[in-house]
């Protein structure tokens, strides 16, 4: 694509240089973007090479050799934003915390870290509470591992358009908020869980507030992480970030303009004490992928383990897993042991915790939930 038929936009974002260029039929577009992200214009072209460059063609038809289609539609502003992200997650895994997260730096509650799944209120919630200070972002919060320190991602805000059907970007001074002026903001005061209550299906249930137990806290948050397990004791971190902050907080709300006065409300910290589970050369934290011998077990591969409160959490690349009691103990034994047989591994069990007259049928009915998600494997 060639400069005199483009209009170009370079921007800094997240630490990144960035180059996007609009081809014909696209001017609309790209004066929309322009405007969009307007408070992470670069200041000059110093003449270098971009980190990221993305060139769009208007879909239909042939398009130029290494552009990417766009149509020309109202919601063509959102499909760029997703497209920077990919290219900034991509840059940035296994160095950060990678938050699928909503991010504000409020003057009097602090740092805070608002996560949930599609549909809880992300951006809405990260547009009032940020009104009061700082946005950072309300899609990609990137945490450094360490010192916990938020790299600032502060895009467009993404809302539902009901008139259009779709998501559209929507321009901080509209929405009265201010992008973050630091590279760097302070680590988290709160991580928020939110939760939409949602009058059809829980009609007279008030907003409330609660800790969440680490298991349970990791095992929502880590859905919404990129590539968690490329980053070395990322797992660790994350559960260390929690720590940090006294503990994941579950906030169910009907309408985000009852936050602010909720999270004046905390409950008492609590905090726990985590081990992570050091991987064994040639194991399967090694990523040995051999079938076991016939008539043994063996933990499936994994890529990091972190001993909690409540037994057991392991994560692998194609998810993870709280594995509480018996079924943690057997996947550690598995893990640290293994290959094993049956009887090995119940009598390694009875070392551990005693005699039981049932010992042979719980190893069984544990190794059969481990095999059943897939987080054990039998010859």
């Amino acid at each position: 694509m060639t400069a005199d038929l483009a209009t170009a936009t370079r921007l800094e974002v997240a630490g990144h240089s960035v180059l996007l260029t609009f081809g014909p039929g696209l001017e609309t577009v790209a004066e929309e973007i322009d405007t969009l992200w307007s408070h992470l214009r670069a200041a000059d072209d110093d003449g270098a090479t971009p980190q990221i460059r993305l060139d769009y063609a208007l879909a239909g038809g042939d398009l130029p050799a290494g552009t990417v289609p766009l149509p020309a539609r109202l919601e063509a502003s959102y499909t760029v934003s997703g497209h920077l992200t990919r290219e900034v997650i991509r840059r940035l895994i296994g160095t950060r915390l990678l938050l699928h997260a909503g991010a504000v730096a409020h003057p009097e509650l602090g740092t805070l870290v608002l996560v949930g799944a599609s549909g809880a209120g992300k951006s809405t919630a990260s547009s009032l509470l940020g009104q009061a200070g700082a946005y950072l972002t309300d899609e990609l919060t990137i945490i450094t591992p360490g010192s916990f320190a938020i790299t600032p991602y502060p895009k467009p805000v993404s809302k539902h358009d009901p008139a259009l059907g779709a998501k559209r970007d929507l321009a901080l001074p509209g929405l009265g908020l201010r992008a973050a002026d630091e590279a760097a903001a302070p680590a988290p005061a709160m991580v928020l869980l939110l939760e939409r209550i949602r009058d059809e299906d829980e009609a007279g249930e008030g907003s409330s507030m609660t800790r969440v137990p680490l298991s349970e806290a990791l095992t929502r948050i880590v859905p919404q992480t990129s590539s968690l397990w490329e980053v070395p004791g990322g797992l660790a971190a994350l559960a260390g970030l929690l720590d940090s902050v006294g503990g994941a907080l579950e906030v169910r709300y009907r309408e985000a303009a009852e936050l602010e006065q909720l999270l004046r409300r905390l409950p008492p910290p609590e905090h726990v004490e985590t081990v992570e589970i050091a991987p064994r050369p040639g194991g399967a934290a090694a990523g040995d992928d051999t079938a076991p011998a016939p008539g043994t077990i063996a933990a499936a591969p994994f890529r990091q383990a972190l001993a909690v409160e409540s037994g057991l959490f392991v994560l692998g690349q194609h998810g993870a897993i709280h594995l509480p009691g018996l079924a943690g103990l057997v996947w550690d034994l598995l893990a640290d042991a293994g290959p094993l047989t049956f009887d090995q591994l119940e009598q390694l069990m009875v070392e551990e915790i005693g005699e039981h007259p049932e010992s042979a049928a719980l190893v069984r009915g544990a190794v059969t939930e481990l095999v059943g998600h897939g987080w054990a494997r039998q010859g």
